[in-house]
């Protein structure tokens, strides 16, 4: 095989599918940017909206999901996070699109309907005209369980639609599960077109330096990617968030020797030995939280990762209301729709169970009663109250012991590393995607086409 026919074999198209809308004619709640994205989308038939938090993807994921049905006349389903379900028909609700909550097939109605990513296997998925998959990021497992399930299920349903933030620090695999939900490429065809494996981190990959240029014109063919309305040549008025205060409380963990054995005792904060440390410093750091949280002038959330922090905390704060893993959906949702009206002053919880997909602009003060190393978890968790739309400076408390600082020093470096990326990301697709519709299309055949520098070396 010579190296044209190889190139051949690599080619690359993402042609639109979907259906054309004038976007004047579009849910007038909506911003004029937000029309442009929907008619994009709709006109992609296929797209990803990776928005940062507040930008209104729940509104714009429901006029796209009306959209389709209108034209289609087939029901739509959107598959959502656990506890967002409620929040989302009342979004519907005010924007004057009925949204339907589902348990099950039964419950589905010829409309736009919505259930939990843990629901799937009770639904038939071929009777979906279209699928929207709000927080999209549990695609983000290269190998995992739901997302091949999710792809499975899903790979002949004519029009899909994935909603979430940027993609989390160094991690592009994430876009390309995207682009395999979508049915635009296998995630190990573009690996071997963009990516050489990272010899720094086994079982990573990176993007070829020389193909960054290329990656990013394929990338915002079919999606868009923006941190605020102005990346797609809009006006950011109404978008400039207020301050964002982390503010670290350090607490003294106890060195004072118990045994003979801990003479010598070598702290261990890696990612599999900080529990130990965790619960030494328990006591302390959820002292040191209640002080805060029982400040009874304002609402708070307080995060936690352990069961006994839980415990602790709640005796601690005692107008707080707790929720853990193995409580009921229903009670979950009342908990969260109580919180932002305001019936909840305090709640408990771990990012795992309200750190996702939720607004909780009602509120401007939050606890992290300990960290562990996972920064999408804290990005999240944060991004729940410093969103477009908080009227207020938001306060983070970071509560630690002095022996789990590193966590910090990772955090940080991760925050610093998605900006960076987000940058990159904007700089790169800013020059493509404030087109109204990109189609990516390597053609060799096509006398006019130049042969990029780094396949030419290559």
């Amino acid at each position: 095989m010579n190296y044209e026919s190889f190139l051949k074999n690599k080619q690359v198209r993402t042609m639109p599918t979907g259906i054309d809308v004038d976007e004047r004619t579009l849910n007038p709640n909506a911003f004029d940017w937000q029309r442009h994205c929907i008619s994009w989308s709709l006109a992609r038939g296929k797209a990803a909206l990776f928005e940062d938090c507040g930008l209104g993807k729940t509104l714009q994921q429901l006029v796209w999901a009306d959209e389709i049905h209108k034209a289609t006349h087939k029901p739509v389903v959107i598959l959502s996070p656990l506890t967002v379900a409620a929040q989302t028909r009342a979004e519907g609700i005010k924007f004057g699109i009925d949204v339907n909550i589902c348990e099950n097939q039964a419950d589905v109605k010829n409309g736009i309907n919505i259930t939990n990513y843990e629901k799937l296997d009770k639904f038939d998925t071929n009777t979906f005209g279209a699928v929207v998959l709000d927080e999209s990021s549990i695609l983000k497992s290269y190998m995992g369980k739901t997302k091949r399930l999710i792809i499975e299920k899903f790979k002949d349903c004519e029009y899909r639609l994935a909603c979430t933030a940027t993609p989390a620090p160094n991690d592009l695999m994430e876009l390309l599960n995207h682009a395999e939900f979508l049915g635009i490429m296998r995630s190990n065809e573009a690996l071997s077109i963009w990516f050489i494996a990272d010899q720094t981190q086994s079982g990573k990959y990176r993007l070829k330096k020389h193909a960054e240029r290329d990656f990013w014109q394929w990338v915002s063919s079919w999606a868009v990617c923006i941190s605020k309305p102005s990346d797609i040549g809009y006006s950011d008025d109404g978008y400039i968030l207020p301050e964002l205060h982390e503010n670290d409380v350090i607490v003294n963990s106890s060195t004072a020797l118990t045994a003979f054995t801990d003479i010598a005792r070598k702290v261990d904060t890696s990612a599999t030995g900080y529990h130990k440390e965790r619960r030494r410093t328990l006591e302390a750091r959820c002292q040191k939280t209640a002080e805060y949280a029982n400040d009874k002038n304002n609402q708070y959330v307080v995060w936690c990762g352990m069961n006994d922090e839980a415990d602790k905390l709640r005796k601690l704060i005692p107008d707080a209301v707790e929720i853990r893993g193995s409580d009921k959906a229903e009670k979950k949702e009342s908990a969260a729709m109580g919180f932002v009206a305001g019936n909840i002053r305090v709640l408990i919880s771990k990012p795992s169970i309200f750190g996702y997909g939720l607004n909780f602009q009602n509120c401007h003060n939050s606890l992290f009663c300990g960290m562990d190393y996972s920064f999408e978890n804290y990005y999240q968790a944060v991004r729940r109250f410093y969103r477009f739309g908080q009227k207020h400076e938001v306060n983070i408390w970071r509560v630690l012991g002095d022996t789990e600082k590193n966590i910090l020093d990772a955090i940080n470096r991760k925050a610093s590393m998605k900006e960076q990326m987000q940058h990159s990301m904007a700089d790169a697709v800013r020059e493509f995607q404030t087109a109204k519709l990109n189609t990516y299309h390597l053609d060799l055949s096509e006398k006019s086409y130049n042969m990029p520098n780094w396949l030419k070396g290559a």
